[in-house]
């Protein structure tokens, strides 16, 4: 990079909001995100593949964390939006987030397996998706605030063997169109249909089949969904 090219990206933030200085800001705030992430996967001896739109908006700093010595990819494509505050931990795995994806304020995402998120997807909030092995969110689902997505669990074990690291996995499917209530919690190895809704609050624990509306702890199913009519 040539100095002078440096120097403007340095000085963008103390520039006016003009059109042209929003489009350098954007810029500035996409290579700052790729350099951190370089930066901090080689200072933890860890690789990570970033493939980042040129016209993503970053509306602030993240919160970044790699684990040593693992491998991970991040793509996140055309026109997504990431919010202020969101925490990334790679931990040897793979984020895929697709086009015109909200990613909203101080969500908290942990990949170590292979997480991938449809286009158009709202992520609200405050949310906590947690992959040690596969998650995927399809196409225009909506995840309410602080909801939380994991595809493990910890398991019980015998006295004086700590449970921290006894876990296991299975993964979770969450179909398109889907609308997920805020403080939701969706557990591992669920499959939920297309177009469904997960009331707030709800535990959900088993699969929803498409069109339903479940809710309660743990979910249980409340009525069929008719389609609009035509």
């Amino acid at each position: 990079m040539s100095y002078r090219r440096l120097l403007r990206l340095l000085l963008v933030p103390f520039l006016p909001l003009s059109g042209p200085i929003k489009v350098l800001r954007r810029r500035w705030a996409r290579e700052r995100l790729i350099i951190r992430l370089k930066l901090l996967a080689r200072s933890v001896g860890a690789t990570v593949d970033v493939r980042i739109a040129r016209d993503v908006r970053i509306d602030g700093p993240a919160v970044l964390e790699i684990y040593p010595a693992t491998t991970n990819v991040l793509v996140i494509g055309s026109g997504v939006i990431i919010g202020d505050g969101v925490r990334l931990s790679l931990r040897g795995g793979s984020l895929e987030i697709g086009d015109g994806t909200e990613v909203r304020r101080h969500g908290n995402y942990q990949v170590a397996g292979r997480a991938r998120i449809g286009n158009g997807v709202v992520l609200s909030n405050g949310i906590t998706l947690h992959c040690a092995e596969s998650i995927e969110i399809g196409d225009l689902t909506i995840v309410g605030e602080y909801a939380t997505i994991t595809d493990s669990s910890h398991v019980r074990t015998d006295v004086g063997v700590p449970i921290h690291h006894a876990s296991v996995s299975q993964p979770v499917r969450i179909g398109s169109n889907i609308w997920i209530g805020a403080h939701a919690i969706i557990t591992s190895g669920v499959d939920i249909g297309d177009q469904a809704f997960v009331g707030a609050g709800a535990v959900v624990t088993k699969d929803v089949e498409p069109w339903w509306l479940v809710g309660g702890v743990p979910a249980v199913p409340i009525r069929r969904l008719d389609p609009p009519a035509s």
